[in-house]
Formats: C-alpha cells, structure tokens, sequence
C-alpha cells in the first residue's frame, strides 16, 4: 500500500490535525488498545497511521478522535482502552 501523506493531510484537515489524530491513536494503542487492522507491525504510530489511511478512525470537528462506525465492540475499546484489558 502506498499512501500520501499530503493527501491525508487534506483528507483530515491539515497537517496538525493529521498529527494529533496519530497520536492520539498511537498512545491508545500503547496503552493496549485493539488495533482496527490486521498487520504484523506493533508499531503503534504505523498502526494508527494504517487505521487512518484505511478509513478506520478520524477527527471530527472538536478533534477527538473516532472510530468509523464498524462494530460496537471496536468503538468502545477505542472509547476506553483501559477496560479492553
């Protein structure tokens, strides 16, 4: 897979968006959250940045980070990491 960064940058509203929304992700998944792709990386930064390019989280308009709707169980880990221990 090859993504640009640009255009993600675009897709999320900037390049500072496109930084806090990865580590944002990445230090959910640090702290255990499930990853939302399957890879064999434990990168959390390349995880989350696999998440974005894939259409698995974003931002919404007050820049808190969003699962995009896929199943209840994923939306609420990424919510509370810790209780998906």
């Amino acid at each position: 897979m090859n993504y640009k960064i640009d255009e993600l940058a675009k897709q999320v509203g900037g390049s500072l968006r496109l930084t806090s929304l990865l580590i944002s992700r990445a230090r959910q998944l640090i702290r255990k959250s499930t990853p939302l792709v399957e890879t064999k990386s434990d990168d959390a930064v390349y995880i989350a940045f696999l998440e974005l390019a894939q259409g698995k989280i974003k931002l919404n308009d007050e820049n808190v980070l969003l699962q995009v709707p896929d199943s209840k169980k994923a939306e609420k880990q990424l919510e509370n990491p810790e209780k998906s221990k």
